[in-house]
């Protein structure tokens, strides 16, 4: 099997990086598993993957370390006997320690069933300085162990903010690929020729800290003004310190997806398909505010 593993911090933009190279034709669908770690008991990603044609595994409510790590190198053993697929792409926890993801992958255990491996960090450039604040020791773990960076939503961001981020990459990781990028879009045929080995992930787990999720699977049709609603007021704070908030919901103008991430919200149309899904990940999260807000999105 090939294994691309695919980190980034929450709200970077793995997910839609995911879609874009499944839609270029990168990978075969059939011949293809995702396997989806999210921070919250509900995912919302499988939900977006699974229209593609690949397999989707989800591993919920946590990061892939501790505990989980045992369940991950599971699912990568059965995931071989099951499917025997060319590829598996991993898409990790945005608190997840990249050094955690290769441990498990490169257990022994599983170690014999990967032919190739390859690591990308999805990063989003106005988000980079508050990240590198919030923990530079995992910013230094998460970036030396990746072979390729994507500095994304580069078409928001200020040209010197993209040279000042990329210097600073290239302080901590002078081997890796810095590759400006709009929705994740990039050639896996242009740039795996560039790579270099991939780092050994021997060394402590450096992970992040201190937060918390809300999910909640939403069933039936919901009222799309009130979602929108819910999800202004994540963005004003009033449900807390809300970091990431995503989610598919079937309205009454249609299936839409939400998604808030560096102070952005982004509304898009999305195929309906199984019941609405909604992932909130902060600190000190006002679970009563939630509920409430949540309140009038019922029909």
């Amino acid at each position: 099997m090939h294994v691309d593993v695919i980190g980034g911090f929450l709200g970077s933009g793995k997910t839609t990086t995911i879609l874009n190279l499944l839609r270029q034709g990168t990978f075969d669908p059939a011949r293809t598993v995702l396997l989806v770690n999210e921070f919250g008991q509900v995912g919302v990603d499988g939900a977006l993957l699974s229209g593609e044609g690949s397999a989707v595994r989800e591993l919920a409510s946590g990061c892939i370390c501790c505990s989980l790590r045992a369940d991950f190198v599971s699912q990568i053993e059965d995931i071989a006997a099951t499917y025997s697929p060319e590829h598996v792409v991993v898409e990790p926890s945005g608190v997840a320690s990249m050094r955690d993801v290769l441990q498990a992958i490169t257990a022994p255990r599983v170690a014999h069933l990967i032919d190739e491996l390859r690591t990308v960090l999805v990063l989003d450039v106005d988000d980079y300085d508050w990240f590198v604040e919030m923990s530079e020791t995992f910013v230094d773990a998460q970036i030396g162990l990746s072979q390729l960076i994507l500095l994304n939503k580069s078409d928001l961001a200020a040209p010197e903010a993209i040279a000042a981020v990329t210097t600073d990459i290239e302080r901590r990781n002078h081997e890796a690929v810095v590759l400006p990028t709009s929705y994740g879009v990039f050639s896996w045929e242009a740039v795996a020729p560039l790579l270099g080995p991939v780092p050994s992930p021997e060394g402590p787990s450096a992970r992040l800290e201190g937060f918390e999720s809300f999910s909640r699977e939403i069933a039936g049709v919901v009222d799309a003004e009130s979602v929108r609603a819910f999800f202004r007021a994540a963005l004003s704070g009033s449900l807390g310190a809300v970091v990431r908030a995503k989610g598919v919901f079937d309205t009454d103008v249609g299936c839409i997806r939400l998604d808030l991430a560096s102070g952005r919200l982004h509304e898009t149309p999305w195929a309906c398909g199984g019941p609405g899904r909604l992932n909130l990940v902060g600190r000190d999260l006002d679970l009563a505010a939630i509920e409430e807000a949540l309140d009038p999105t019922r029909r």
